[in-house]
């Protein structure tokens, strides 16, 4: 399958995912995108400009397998030097 048509985890085209980034966000663009006809259309549109401009000061969620989480093994140093 192709990267630009791919869906995210979340069921959207990664790139609607980058742009609305918080879960209600997320919520509401699947309701609206289901919706039939040409201005359910315009009103997603109209909502994907405005959630993209109020969640730009919000950082991008985490999906699985980013992020810290420990990570065993020897740090490689600070030892007794003899």
């Amino acid at each position: 399958m192709n990267e630009a048509t791919r869906l995210s985890d979340t069921g959207m085209p990664p790139s609607v995912a980058f742009w609305i980034r918080t879960p209600c966000g997320r919520a509401k663009y699947q309701e609206l995108a289901g919706r039939p006809g040409s201005l359910a259309r315009f009103r997603l549109g109209w909502f994907m400009l405005i959630a993209a401009l109020r969640d730009l000061g919000q950082p991008l969620p985490q999906t699985e397998g980013e992020g810290g989480g420990g990570g065993g093994g020897a740090s490689g140093g600070g030892g007794p030097a003899g």
